[in-house]
């Protein structure tokens, strides 16, 4: 059996587990009104509605609708810059979770692991884009106005765009000649959204090669709002519940975490104020309200990393689906989600002073994600429609489609790293 396989047994068990309630008030999400008691029936309800939206995994026929389509439901995505082909491993493999947290009274916080809707997990089906078409939105990272510059600017002077310039050591320059086309995904997040409500969220990225002073991938998150850049080290401070490290927007130097909201309640909300009265309210009404980019470009690094040797985290186990009459009696809700951000939890530093350097043998991979909204976990044939449209747009992008994992005659891509087919165990 090989090792990533396990390592798909237990990181939901991990993300469920409660924090301690004595945890530090700056880490993690913390609300305005921690201090107050929080209405129970309103608590209550929003578990049910998580625990439904987890569910999503489990629900066979949910996923027999998605794999008609050719597509998979999971809650741990591979979202690999390395992979070697035909392998579950390789020299630079990343999951990627995104994991919604709640206050419980009893227990401090509880955080659950959201369904993907994606190309299989081990095919991996990606596209080779112009790096040229990519643009980020800059200017959070130090309270500026937000403006939008191509990807490769901000990588070719890294420091240029971060809040802690001195948090980032080594090479200011991380493209490579290499860099003409990026490595794309894409996939749709389901989001436990009620109406008029809001769901707090994390992405989680594990890196198998990263480890404290030795980081073998730096992320850059880019929202509506803005681009947050962090070296993934997978250390223990910056992982509240084991699996992973979690990934905030950076606000003006301060950390925050994400929030979801269903855009006819936005639309209500500024409707309701007379108009949109801020750029803010024109891009939460705008295309792109609800994307969320990880970017990912892999470093050299000094083999510290889980893989080899080291006890392995698990990805998640599909949680028991709903039973079939409850799912004939509920209908779906999905609608668009407009992503923004919550209240400030302290602050952001983009690095812990490791030097950096590009490791040019592999590509830069970007991952894009459509954000959905529900309340109940229940999936139209409408919503998985629209959802295959959305992420056949982003692959028309793409001048190559196929697997770099599981190749079937593709021409030589510019993204591909393996020199030497069918011969996995090469680097």
């Amino acid at each position: 059996m090989s090792v990533r396989p396990i390592a798909s047994s237990l990181a939901l068990l991990l993300a469920l587990t409660a924090a301690s309630a004595a945890e530090s008030t700056d880490w993690g999400i913390v609300d305005d009104n921690a201090a107050r008691s929080p209405d129970a029936r309103i608590d209550a309800e929003y578990a049910r509605a998580i625990e439904r939206v987890v569910g999503m995994v489990g629900d066979r026929d949910l996923v027999a609708r998605v794999q008609r389509r050719g597509l998979a439901v999971v809650n741990v995505a591979w979202e690999d810059t390395g992979r070697a082909q035909g392998s579950a491993l390789g020299p630079n493999i990343t999951d990627l979770t995104l994991q919604v947290r709640r206050p419980d009274p009893r227990r401090g916080w509880q955080t659950a692991l959201m369904p993907v809707i994606r190309q299989p997990n081990f095919t991996d089906r990606t596209g080779d884009v112009p790096a040229g078409q990519f643009f980020v939105r800059v200017g959070n990272e130090r309270g500026g106005p937000l403006r939008s510059v191509p990807l490769l600017d901000v990588l070719r002077d890294l420091r240029a765009w971060a809040s802690a310039p001195d948090s980032l050591q080594g090479e200011t320059d991380l493209t490579d000649a290499r860099d003409t086309h990026l490595l794309v995904a894409a996939q749709a997040v389901f989001l436990p959204v009620p109406r008029r409500g809001e769901a707090t969220f994390n992405p989680v990225v594990f890196n198998y090669q990263s480890a404290p002073g030795s980081p073998a991938v730096l992320t850059l998150l880019v929202t509506r709002e803005g681009t947050s850049i962090k070296v993934i080290e997978n250390a223990g401070e910056d992982s509240a519940f084991g699996h992973g490290q979690e990934l905030y927007f950076n606000d003006h130097g301060n950390r925050t975490a994400f929030t979801a909201e269903r855009l006819s309640d936005v639309r209500e909300r500024i409707e309701a104020q007379g108009g949109p009265r801020s750029e803010g309210d024109r891009s939460a009404l705008a295309r792109g309200a609800d994307m969320l980019m990880l970017v990912q470009v892999p470093l050299k690094h000094r083999d510290r990393g889980v893989l080899p040797g080291l006890p392995v985290p698990m990805a998640a186990m599909p949680a028991p689906a709903p039973s079939s009459a409850a799912a004939e009696r509920a209908r779906s809700d999905v609608e668009q989600a407009v992503l923004g951000h919550g209240p400030r939890l302290g602050p952001y530093r983009e690095g812990v002073e490791a030097r950096l350097e590009r490791d040019p043998r592999f590509p830069i991979r970007v991952t894009v994600q459509f954000y959905k909204a529900t309340s109940n976990g229940v999936v139209a044939d409408a919503d998985l429609d629209g959802i295959e449209r959305a992420l056949r747009d982003v692959y028309d992008h793409a001048e190559f489609i196929g697997s770099l994992v599981v190749p079937e005659g593709d021409p030589v891509r510019p993204t591909a790293w393996q020199k030497l087919p069918r011969e996995w165990w090469n680097w």
